[in-house]
């Protein structure tokens, strides 16, 4: 058995807004992520985890922000992206772990539907996603709600 592994972060400014985008789900918020794309940071961090692990470079590379037709993309098309790279290279998710961190909204509720829809785009068990939330304790951009960031660390493995 093959077993490897790829770690993702993505890190956005906050702008006033009316809704947020996670991991598919929109959810109200007084703020909306300042992105060339849709600005999904679950996804797209989970994207450069799995292109990580298959080491295939960053969603930058994929999809620069410097090609026009990549403006307003939709993100679940970058994590599709990333997926078929590693089914063509006959791998599997072992386990995904996201923790993002923010100051607001909560996410709890929303959780559920946010691995659902993971679990949709990479044909896995949803029981293989763990997402958490934390804060930044009001420090830095992100604690005074300037900012999102998200980790994402995925094992994948192959016979």
């Amino acid at each position: 058995m093959n077993f490897r592994v790829g770690l993702g972060f993505d890190i956005h400014e906050l702008i006033a807004g009316t809704m947020i985008k996670l991991a598919g789900v929109s959810i109200p918020s007084k703020k909306m992520i300042k992105a060339h794309s849709d600005g999904d940071i679950i996804y797209h961090s989970l994207a450069d985890a799995i292109l990580g692990a298959l080491s295939k470079g960053d969603i930058g590379m994929h999809f620069p922000d410097s090609d026009l037709k990549n403006k307003n993309l939709d993100s679940g098309k970058i994590l599709s992206h990333a997926y078929s790279l590693m089914t063509n290279n006959k791998y599997i998710i072992n386990n995904i772990d996201i923790t993002l961190i923010l100051e607001e909204p909560k996410i709890k509720k929303y959780k559920d539907n946010m691995c659902q829809n993971i679990s949709s785009l990479l044909h896995c068990n949803s029981d293989l996603i763990n997402i958490k939330a934390t804060t930044s304790e009001s420090i830095g951009f992100v604690g005074r709600g300037e900012g999102i960031a998200c980790h994402a660390i995925v094992s994948i493995i192959s016979d």
